[in-house]
């Protein structure tokens, strides 16, 4: 099978469900972001502790999920990609329990630390730049809870981001 299909020559492409829109549609920005994400996420884990991997690599298994799930316009599609709430709790328990091992807050963290936690910022601010572009599409229901798991992301690294900070000294 090749790779290239040559539909999109013409700078439209098809969306889960069949529907052609623009190449520079507000959807594929959100899931070219979030393609962007997973590939950071990945260099991310080339450097971090193999203990905190399996965590980031299911991450990147529900990007990919998630991206299906956005590729779509469709309420039927969008029913049945569907989206798992549950990762949404595992987020907030796993930042839950980085941060009863750290200080409060005080003040603003300047990123680079070290290259772990400069890497951690970069995937923070894809994070958030995705989870701007995710109200730039009419969300239906599933999409909705995917657009809070992003929202959750984005605090997880914040705090992942302080834990490497917190290991490195910084």
């Amino acid at each position: 099978m090749k790779v290239y299909t040559k539909t999109g020559d013409k700078g439209t492409t098809s969306l889960v469900g069949g529907n052609r829109v623009s190449k520079s549609d507000a959807r594929l920005e959100l899931y070219g972001t979030l393609d962007e994400l997973d590939s950071f996420i990945g260099l991310l884990k080339t450097e971090i502790p193999s203990e905190e991997k399996e965590f980031l690599h299911n991450i990147q298994e529900n990007l990919i999920s998630i991206n299906a799930l956005f590729a779509t316009d469709s309420i039927e599609w969008d029913k049945k990609i569907g989206f798992n709430t549950n990762l949404t709790s595992i987020l907030e328990n796993k930042i839950d329990e980085i941060q009863e091992n750290l200080e409060p807050l005080t003040c603003f963290l300047i990123p680079g630390s070290c290259k772990i936690n400069a890497l951690c910022n970069v995937v923070r601010t894809i994070c958030r730049r995705a989870e701007r572009q995710v109200y730039h599409i009419d969300l239906l229901p599933n999409q909705k809870l995917a657009a809070t798991y992003i929202n959750r992301l984005s605090d997880f690294f914040f705090v992942f981001a302080k834990k490497i900070n917190f290991i490195a000294g910084g």
